[in-house]
């Protein structure tokens, strides 16, 4: 029996070391669906450049993702770890123009940093996230965490808060 839902888009921000978040963000939205989604009529689903992109020419590639992936997209998770990124021409990283972008249009945005041990980080990409963190910081809130356990607690609550949230505001009246 079909039914309607309303999709929520949840793009996944991250230069290509965090991989053990990717696994528990996917987990955690899935959980997400399994536990509300069917009784509010609501799913959200994972998307991220790797999966949501295909090969194309014309522009900037942060442009290319931004179009064919991120803009569609109402939550923006961003986790950082051991690299920054790489720079797109209008920011340090995809993922800080993605953190940008998400702010300007008014998308609910989560910066996460990782405080784990990162074996062969080189010091200048400690340097560019740490002077990212601080700027960021002096506009907005992030979560630091020291273990990816600790990560898949927070991002729990934060998404169930999140999606509180977005949901209270779909059901309000516009003022």
């Amino acid at each position: 029996m079909s039914e309607p839902i309303t999709l929520y888009r949840v793009f996944l921000a991250t230069p290509s070391d965090v991989s053990e978040e990717l696994t528990i963000v996917d987990f955690l939205l899935r959980d997400w669906n399994r536990q509300h989604g069917q009784a509010l009529g609501v799913r959200l689903e994972l998307v991220n450049w790797r999966t949501h992109t295909r090969p194309a020419t014309g522009k900037r590639a942060q442009a290319l993702v931004n179009k064919q992936a991120f803009d569609a997209c109402d939550v923006v998770i961003a986790v950082f770890w051991s690299r920054f990124g790489t720079p797109t021409g209008r920011a340090g990283s995809g993922t800080e123009e993605e953190i940008r972008r998400g702010i300007k249009q008014g998308k609910e945005v989560l910066v996460y940093f990782s405080d784990r041990p990162a074996p062969g980080q080189k010091p200048l990409e400690h340097s560019r996230i740490e002077k990212f963190k601080r700027k960021f910081g002096q506009k907005a809130l992030f979560w630091s965490y020291s273990t990816t356990a600790a990560f898949e607690e927070a991002l729990r609550n934060h998404l169930a808060a999140t999606m509180h949230e977005l949901l209270e505001r779909k059901s309000s009246p516009a003022s």
